[in-house]
């Protein structure tokens, strides 16, 4: 969590202060100038007397970081929406959703001459920006969009919600990230072809750059700002299982066979399936992406296992192995 840069000597000279804005109590009120990453917003911040904070107006600083805003009328609140964020605020209620659980803030949103105002907390710690409040003006800066890590791995699953909305793995449960598309969302290949999130396949190894907030699920989840298609399978059609290696061994020819026993990645896939490992077979680590050698493979390790629809009819299946990413 960011701290929002205050202090008790601006409190108290805001509380002492009249202003123009009339509230829901015709009480008056002290007005703030707003910025947001360098842009002056025309409506004003507040400070509440009451709550002893100051409130800004949520949709033209939310849009401005990014969110999309909507009036959610059955909740009778004003929805924010940006990658894995998504929240509300609804006026008299000291409750924000977050990351699966609930925050309170203490303090409460409040609807002013037809607007929804939040406190400046829910700008900090929901919408994940830097506030900088001072007697006359709140400046807030979305940091996360200037600077967003990197992160290289293997598309593990694919989801496509029922609003259409997709969002991918990259790489196994323990080390791995889920990324949410949207249509800010840069997809390209290595030559900078753009691409469509439907040209998204499993088993490619991309590049990807993320908001560094994240949902703290387990994978974690947030929103992709960039994808680039580094490398793709030979197979048109890929299948997967992700699980445990069963066991592996190599044959007289020197390649290996492994059977891995889990759920299959895909409707078709089977939750085992024996895999020829040959010296086409690509292993990665999914901690850093380093390649393996076959006999570093043991019985028991978690991998996700990439192939081919080209089966045997046999109990397990056996196909060969495209690509190996091992957690």
């Amino acid at each position: 969590m960011k701290t929002i840069r205050t202090g008790m000597m601006t409190l108290a000279a805001l509380a002492v202060l009249g202003t123009n804005i009339v509230s829901a109590t015709s009480e008056p009120v002290k007005e703030l100038s707003v910025n947001v990453n360098g842009s002056a917003i025309t409506q004003a911040a507040i400070f509440d007397k009451g709550q002893q904070t100051v409130l800004v107006p949520l949709r033209p600083v939310a849009e401005s970081l990014g969110f999309k805003v909507s009036w959610n009328d059955n909740l009778k609140a004003a929805e924010v929406q940006k990658g894995a964020i998504s929240s509300y605020a609804k006026a008299g209620e000291d409750r924000y959703p977050y990351a699966k659980m609930y925050k309170t803030l203490g303090a409460e949103p409040r609807v002013l001459n037809g607007s929804t105002y939040v406190p400046v907390a829910f700008v900090d710690e929901i919408l994940q920006a830097e506030v900088n409040v001072t007697d006359s003006a709140v400046t807030v800066v979305d940091e996360e969009a200037e600077k967003a890590p990197v992160r290289t791995g293997t598309i593990s699953t694919i989801n496509k919600s029922e609003k259409g909305n997709i969002s991918i793995a990259l790489d196994g449960y323990e080390t791995g990230i889920i990324l949410h598309i949207s249509e800010e969302t840069k997809i390209t290949d290595a030559a900078g072809k753009v691409l469509k999130p439907e040209d998204l396949k499993l088993g490619m190894e991309v590049e990807a750059t993320h908001h560094k907030y994240m949902a703290m699920s387990m994978p974690p989840q947030t929103g992709a700002l960039t994808i680039v298609v580094k490398k793709s399978l030979e197979s048109a059609e890929v299948m997967g299982t992700a699980g445990k290696v069963a066991s592996i061994a190599p044959d007289q020819q020197g390649t290996y066979k492994m059977v891995v026993e889990g759920h299959g990645l895909t409707t078709t896939s089977p939750e085992k399936v024996a895999l020829i490992i040959n010296d086409k077979t690509v292993i990665v680590s999914a901690k850093d992406n380093k390649a393996l050698k076959p006999e570093e493979l043991k019985a028991d390790m978690n991998v996700i296992a990439f192939y081919g629809p080209k089966l045997t009819r046999s109990l397990p299946p056996i196909g060969v192995a495209e690509k190996i990413v091992v957690e």
